[in-house]
């Protein structure tokens, strides 16, 4: 019969041999000098806050007579470590983590599974939620073996810096995280203040019956000491004695905020140009940016036993991440006697304001400026924050008590009944896998596609539409060729737009002085003359809604021109994007609206007043309300991705409302032809103002966002906002919905879609070490 139940099961003896021990009587009960714990990861090789973590607890498991067994994805070439086994896996799309060498795992594999049962764990212990994790976990429960899980990493808090795609997978990770982590028993996070949010959000379950328990993090207070410090350090990266050395540590993607010490040390070396330096160790989209900024220095990744040195060879230690579950970082600066600069909603567990650095709320750079410029003038301060600092982390965080206490919990769970929920999350658990699974394969084989591949399929797209479909050949209006006028001059309008913006970063470039004048004039010409007029006489040829899409052309122009004028290079990411668009482009310029009606002073006036248009008004006007209400408050009431929506929604919103441009192109037609005074008509006072306001006021909304968010994740929302508003407002303004035809109408919107699949592809540019004027975050807008 046991055999027969193997075979069914497709258990192998050694599997019915860990069953049988886990049925074995209490009286032999599993102690720390037996322990077996198997331990799933991601990617073990990768030097970051979860391997640092997971490395001391199998230091100290080992210490004690225990063994581990660790599963990860294979470092990238392929060699082991010992007690390590490689779980299939595929790289995680870049645009998550800004790192390449980050990988997903998939599943466990035959050869995996058969060695865990060898294995023959008292423990498993999951702590990251990818698939093959939770392929783990199942094993576990298959085999009734208790399983525990850490938390490491706000991932759904990711997605709120990934622009586009983070806000529309946020949603869908979140479900697949709770029910990932209601099927574990255990789950342990790293402070009070992460269990009061992930419950929350609703991560522990009582209907379920599991529970988050606090496992705090800690260090090695002898390994990161003050007496590391090194002068010699120092002077051999340029630090003088006296200089005040800004520390950032960790991975420079954009979630960490690596924008906020940017701005920090411009302002700090723009005031203290001889004193104030900064050192980055650490690595990603944003690491040649922050190393271009004047006085900084980039290391690059540093190993652990580097690192101390490093540390103790600063003066602070500036960490503004609103992402982080607990904040090595912060710990190792504290013990390394540094105050530290954080963000309070991830290091006030930590910081104490005024005591040993200071923990800053809100998003403005100023909290940091003014920190650390605190900082930089009173050195007893630094000294008494550095000294409560380190005695905060002795006191309280030394490494010995934290692990013994994840030592304990092993051995608790191994001694304890394997869970059982009340209920089933492992069947929610399991077909949320299967959705995510098969998207993520599709995303990863499509994004080993290069740009070539993606315009061949792209213009296969277009070709085929343009054959099923014919245009506007079934339109009842007479077709005319004009709109092409219109649409070769929005297309120069932004052209000329880009155009200037590249020759203001280009400007700085010049050293003949000859040659700088003529640049700026030049790039004034197009910005301030020839961007308008062209634009205003797009107008006067072809709808609205026609001109709409091409407004996104200013990004791929942008991108392209840098690339020719300025040596900044296109990431195949940021190609398959301009693919898209300019592919989109195409689409609804051959399926859009050919018929351009000239109008009247009196039409134009008349349209202001119709039903379907002060709807739309009214509409606009409570959702801008809301909006406004939204970054008025920030993030003290919301979330920071409500309010990086609210910023990109309002400013897209104002701008997007171009039927007042077109409207006032239209008034100027109308003045020239009846020979009508056009500044001493009110109406055309009224249309002129309310024109310029409105565009005002979303640009202002827009810089304003720009100042707490960086600009791949607000600018792309900004423009997809742009565009609905501008095509919507077309629509309905100008009535143009009545020249669509069905399959026009059908083809426009998929043209649309690929506008906006572009925008969502797009990230952030590599930075080139010679330029610090390359970082401001406003050059996207």
């Amino acid at each position: 019969m046991a055999d027969s139940t193997a075979k069914r099961d497709g258990l192998t003896d050694v599997k019915l041999d860990v069953l049988g021990e886990k049925k074995s009587p209490r009286g032999n009960a599993v102690t720390p000098s037996g322990l077996r714990v198997v331990i799933a990861t991601a990617t073990f090789h990768v030097v970051d806050g979860v391997t640092i973590t997971l490395r001391k607890i199998i230091r100290n498991v080992k210490m004690r007579g225990g063994k581990v067994l660790l599963l990860t994805a294979p470092p990238p070439g392929g060699v082991k470590e010992p007690g390590t086994e490689h779980v299939e896996s595929i790289p995680i799309l870049s645009c998550c983590v800004g790192q390449a060498d980050y990988k997903i795992g998939l599943r466990l594999g035959k050869d995996v599974e058969e060695k865990l049962a060898a294995f023959r764990p008292h423990v498993v212990h999951i702590t990251v939620p990818d698939f093959a994790c939770y392929a783990a976990g199942q094993w576990a429960r298959e085999n009734q073996i208790p399983l525990i899980a850490t938390w490491h990493s706000n991932i759904h808090d990711y997605t709120l810096h990934w622009g586009l795609v983070g806000t529309l997978i946020r949603p869908f990770m979140l479900v697949y995280f709770r029910a990932f982590y209601q099927a574990v028993g255990i789950t342990y996070v790293p402070s009070e203040l992460m269990r009061r949010k992930m419950i929350g959000e609703g991560f522990q379950s009582k209907e379920i019956g599991n529970v988050l328990k606090v496992w705090g993090r800690g260090v090695d207070c002898e390994k990161f000491h003050p007496s590391k410090r090194d002068e010699a350090f120092r002077t051999k990266h340029g630090f003088a004695k006296d200089n005040v050395v800004v520390l950032w540590v960790g991975r420079c993607v954009v979630e960490k905020r690596p924008d906020v010490y940017i701005q920090v040390m411009k302002f700090l070396t723009k005031r203290f140009p001889d004193k104030v330096k900064g050192l980055i160790v650490g690595r990603g989209d944003f690491y040649n940016e922050m190393c271009g900024v004047k006085n900084c220095v980039g290391l690059g990744w540093q190993n652990s036993d580097d690192l101390p040195r490093i540390y103790a060879s600063c003066d602070v230690l500036c960490f503004p991440s609103r992402v982080e579950t607990f904040g090595n970082v912060t710990l190792e600066g504290m013990a390394s006697g540094l105050p530290v600069v954080a963000a309070d909603c991830c290091s006030s567990h930590l910081v104490e304001s005024g005591v040993n650095g200071y923990a800053i709320k809100g998003l403005d750079n100023s909290g940091y400026q003014e920190a650390i410029l605190t900082l930089i003038n009173d050195v007893k301060l630094r000294d008494s924050m550095a000294r409560a600092g380190r005695e905060r982390a002795v006191r309280d965080f030394e490494i010995t008590k934290v692990m013994d206490q994840m030592v304990g919990n092993y051995v608790e769970a191994a001694n304890t009944p394997p869970f059982e929920p009340k209920k089933l999350p492992i069947v929610a658990c399991a077909s949320v896998v299967m959705l995510l699974e098969c998207p993520y394969m599709m995303i990863h084989r499509l994004g080993k596609l290069g740009p070539v591949q993606w315009a061949i399929i792209c213009g296969t797209i277009v070709l085929s539409a343009m054959y099923l479909y014919g245009g506007d050949e079934e339109s009842e209006h007479e077709p005319s060729y004009v709109w092409m006028i219109g649409v070769a001059l929005a297309i120069g309008a932004q052209l000329s737009g880009a155009l200037a913006k590249v020759l203001f970063k280009y400007y700085y470039k010049i050293k003949l002085r000859t040659n700088k004048i003529l640049t700026l004039v030049v790039s004034y010409v197009c910005i301030i003359i020839l961007n308008p007029i062209l634009g205003l006489a797009a107008y006067s040829f072809a709808a609205q809604s026609l001109l709409a899409p091409l407004s996104i052309l200013n990004l791929v122009w942008n991108a392209v021109l840098a690339n020719l004028m300025l040596g900044e290079g296109l990431s195949k990411a940021n190609m398959v994007a301009y693919v898209l668009i300019c592919s989109g482009c195409l689409l609804s310029s051959y399926f859009g609206i050919h018929v351009h009606k000239d109008y009247s002073y009196d039409e134009l006036m008349g349209l202001f007043e119709a039903p379907m248009f002060r709807f739309f008004i009214l509409v606009q006007v409570i959702i801008a309300v809301g909006a406004g209400y939204v970054t008025y408050v920030g993030e003290k009431e919301f979330p920071a991705w409500i309010v990086r929506i609210a910023f990109g929604c309002l400013s897209g919103m104002l701008g997007g409302n171009q039927f007042l441009s077109k409207s006032l192109s239209e008034v100027i037609s109308a003045a020239l032809s009846d020979n009508f005074n056009l500044f001493f008509n009110p109406g055309t006072v009224f249309l002129i103002t309310v024109t310029v306001l409105v565009l005002v006021s979303g640009l202002r909304v827009l810089q304003k966002g720009l100042k707490s968010y960086t600009a791949m994740s607000l600018v792309p929302i900004y423009q997809g906002f742009f565009t609905i508003t501008m095509v919507a407002s077309a629509l309905v303004f100008f009535r143009e919905y009545e020249y669509f035809t069905v399959k026009m109408a059908q083809a426009y919107m998929f043209s649309l879609l690929l506008i906006f699949s572009g925008i969502s592809q797009m990230q952030p540019p590599e930075m080139d070490d010679a330029t610090e004027t390359r970082g401001d975050l406003e050059h996207m807008a």
